[in-house]
């Protein structure tokens, strides 16, 4: 599985706001030089996790970026499926599996019988209802923490943790 950059950005500014979570709003600049990143590729970065839902613009003078849910109510697996490079819906993933890799055809030659879209449909349910059981605020503290927490999730296999499915799986380059 591969992540990529947007995915990798994305969620650091995920996480810039959740340690913030609470207090004032914070601006582009602060998360781009806190990031070692360009102005112009966080505020793309936020413009896609608000169209997603998961951060609002607050206007003015001390105006920014917050979240619009509480770390708590993120997912990891959701995030990461909203800042995939083409998000399609898991109700239609073989749809949008096949649609994916057509070949230099219109519509691939194995749409209606593949026995390679089994296992890539497993593997992405399996990862993402794993990534959808990690709650942002579990990434927040030193990695330490950060360690224990995720040991507690998994060892638990408590479902309860989970959050609701996302509507985006990984983007094609995320299966490479």
């Amino acid at each position: 599985m591969k992540i990529t950059a947007l995915q990798e950005y994305g969620m650091r500014c995920l996480l810039q706001l959740a340690e913030r979570e609470g207090t004032k709003p914070i601006q582009i600049r602060t998360i781009a030089e806190k990031e070692g990143l360009s102005a112009d590729y966080v505020g793309k970065i936020l413009m896609r996790l608000r169209r997603y839902g998961f951060v609002k613009s607050v206007r003015g003078l001390n105006g920014g970026y917050v979240l619009s849910r509480i770390p708590e109510k993120i997912s990891v697996g959701e995030a990461l499926m909203s800042l995939s490079e083409k998000p399609v819906q898991l109700k239609h993933l073989k749809r949008d599996l096949c649609a994916q890799f057509p070949g230099n055809l219109k519509e691939c030659v194995h749409l209606r019988a593949c026995n390679v879209r089994k296992i890539w449909s497993i593997i992405i349910l399996q990862v993402y209802g794993n990534l959808n059981r990690i709650p942002l605020s579990t990434l927040l503290g030193d990695e330490t923490l950060v360690q224990s927490n995720l040991s507690e999730i998994f060892s638990s296999g408590n479902p309860a943790a989970a959050a609701p499915v996302p509507a985006a799986p990984p983007s094609r380059g995320a299966l490479s």
